[in-house]
């Protein structure tokens, strides 16, 4: 029951779309107190159209920074809400329908909660970089009314940075009438402004203007100022983010009411017109950029802020600056604006911000991809050797015990249950083995499918998206490709086996590339919208560097250092404990696997890779089949 859910049920009301509706409302706070103010512009005539005007209580039709001449706003005007009117005209608009108030919060995320759920809760950042400062802008301020008319009441001063500068801070005050005003310091900083400081800063402003005063009303808050991401949330397609928590506050300038106005319309219009997908106001990737170049300023040398915000508006007209802080200008305007600040604290910002996003965009980088990168300079300089060596420790690293805490946590070491769990994972390889002998070519089918549905499980639900169909076509694509791409190996592979190509047949590998760069160009469009897109660029892209590769490094790059990583950290989640602790519980069945394979390959005069992959199709098989369970949460 914040700013931006009354906004919500008041487009609701407007549209006549709550009649016959049963709502419920989790609010612990009762929402009868002006908690806050919403000061915004807007042009009167929107105001009036969205039926906001009533609940307005004052208005300025001009601005004043510092000491420079007071601007029109032109087209514009700068309203005061509070947020009592707000509150009171929403219960006032509730009354007419089914509602259940609920004076306690709420923690989780219950689908079934509701047909829509609108969540106004504050935001979790991600843990903060060198990328992100975050500040806060804090306040508090005094109503007063003064005994001499000193205010001017048809203009406010948005920053008057006449006050001390410790921090990036400034008086911002309101006229309401010639003698009543609130008068309210502001910091940006890291550290709050307290109210010994404001109350000082406060005094001393009618001090200088000689008037005795009373004071009517008190006010304090703090606005966070952050462009870092938000925590990522699985949210049930119903549950929709609304407020700061949904990006509706403007890191640089703490403002949102317009912008949770404009959210609120394009949410309702969907729910309208029944759209599958919910429309959101979004800012453009630039506007974030300059977000985070002025916080870094503000955040590493805040005595600037004053001279940038005083040439912002004194070079600039006031509608400009507005239409600028609203998002709704050009590039070309923008970069009018820019020219008339100071250059070089933000062309150092700019820098700044260039590398941390390359060190960001790194670190987003797929480990398997860079690794296949420098397997392509193994090759090349003759380092096959080096290379040789860096799948081996991949594979005891994580390749092998990834597939050796299936055991946990249902089947604890050594317990009942543990040799169960033992006796049905060897008879499973077993049987897949025996099948290798009997039938080969009905092994070999078996086991090239449960391998795209396990890679292609993985990925998805590592990348957090649901698996199925789509998730089993990746891992067969993948698959597909390694193989396919690698056809020669594979055929004498397959020989080794002792699984003889069908007669008659031959490869196209021309036709087989184009059909796998078809494919995955058709995964990529189908899946343009989607989070993972990148992912998945990447993941082909490795498979696609794995071309001018040996199929030994080619499989070894993706299976170990993609999927059993993938799994690897899907464990750890489930398991709450450390790398460490993991690699240890997994080291007597690592170590059991490998004793397994030794007793395998005795059997054989001549071991090879074929009797390699036949041993490890046995060895997956029930691995396969646990972690499908682990996946599903059976």
């Amino acid at each position: 029951m914040g700013c931006a859910n009354s906004l919500i049920l008041m487009e609701l009301h407007r549209l006549d779309m709550l009649a016959q509706k049963r709502i419920v409302i989790y609010e612990p706070a009762q929402k009868i107190a002006n908690d806050r103010t919403f000061c915004f512009w807007l042009e009167p005539e929107q105001l009036q159209a969205l039926q906001l005007d009533k609940l307005v209580s004052h208005q300025w039709f001009a601005v004043k920074v510092n000491d420079l001449p007071a601007q029109a706003l032109k087209d514009k005007a700068y309203f005061y809400l509070r947020a009592d009117a707000l509150y009171a005209h929403v219960k006032e608009i509730l009354q007419h329908y089914d509602v259940q108030w609920k004076a306690q919060a709420l923690e989780e995320y219950p689908s079934q909660l509701a047909t829509w759920v609108f969540d106004s809760r504050p935001p979790i950042f991600e843990q903060p970089s060198a990328q992100y400062i975050q500040l806060d802008q804090s306040f508090y301020g005094w109503i007063v009314q003064t005994e001499k008319p000193i205010f001017d009441p048809g203009e406010f001063t948005m920053m008057d940075f006449s006050i001390p500068q410790r921090e990036t801070q400034f008086l911002y005050v309101l006229p309401f009438d010639a003698n009543s005003a609130l008068i309210e310091p502001t910091r940006f900083g890291i550290a709050r402004i307290s109210e010994n400081e404001a109350t000082e800063i406060i005094t001393s402003f009618l001090a200088e203007r000689q008037t005795a005063f009373q004071i009517l009303e008190k006010e304090q808050g703090c606005i966070p100022m952050c462009s870092a991401a938000f925590q990522k949330e699985k949210l049930p397609p119903n549950w929709i983010r609304t407020g700061a928590g949904s990006g509706q506050l403007k890191a640089s300038t703490g403002y949102s009411f317009v912008r949770s106005l404009a959210d609120a319309r394009q949410i309702v219009g969907s729910i309208q017109k029944k759209s599958t997908k919910i429309a959101r106001r979004t800012s453009a990737a630039r506007f974030a950029f300059y977000d985070r170049l002025l916080l870094q300023i503000l955040g590493q040398k805040p005595h600037l802020g004053k001279r940038i915000f005083t040439q912002l508006f004194k070079r600039n007209k006031a509608n400009v600056v507005l239409d600028f802080l609203d998002e709704r200008t050009t590039l070309g305007q923008e970069l009018r604006l820019m020219s008339t600040l100071p250059i070089q604290p933000f062309l150092i910002a700019a820098f700044q911000d260039f590398f941390h996003q390359l060190l960001r965009s790194l670190r987003r980088v797929n480990v398997a991809l860079l690794i296949s990168i420098s397997f392509l300079f193994f090759e090349y300089f003759g380092l096959q050797t080096v290379g040789h060596g860096l799948l081996l420790f991949g594979l005891f690293a994580v390749g092998l015990p990834h597939g050796a805490l299936d055991h946990l946590p249902k089947f604890p070491f050594l317990s009942s249950r543990f040799w169960l769990f033992i006796g049905h994972y060897l008879s499973l390889g077993s049987l897949l083995l025996l099948l290798w002998f009997v039938l080969p070519q009905l092994a070999l089918l078996l086991f090239l499918s449960y391998t795209a549905w396990h890679f292609g499980q993985a990925d998805f639900e590592h990348w957090q998206h649901k698996a199925g169909f789509f998730s089993f076509l990746w891992g067969g694509l993948i698959l597909a490709l390694i193989l396919l791409g690698h056809h020669k190996e594979t055929i004498f592979m397959l020989k080794q086996m002792e699984i003889a190509p069908i007669e008659g047949s031959t490869f196209d590998v021309q036709l087989m590339g184009k059909i796998g760069s078809g494919s995955a160009l058709l995964f990529l469009i189908m899946l343009r919208k989607n989070h993972f897109f990148f992912n998945l660029f990447q993941t082909l892209l490795l498979v696609c560097i794995g071309f001018f590769l040996p199929l030994i490094p080619a499989f070894g790059c993706y299976f170990i250092f993609q999927h059993s990583l993938h799994g690897w950290k899907h464990l750890k989640n489930k398991l709450a404990l450390s790398d460490f602790q993991m690699w240890k519980q997994a080291l007597p069945f690592t170590v059991g696997a490998v004793v397994l394979f030794a007793v395998f390959i005795s059997v054989f005069q001549a071991p090879n890779w074929g009797q390699f992959f036949i041993f490890l199709s046995a060895l997956s098989f029930p691995h396969v089949w646990y972690m499908h369970k682990s996946y599903s949460k059976i």
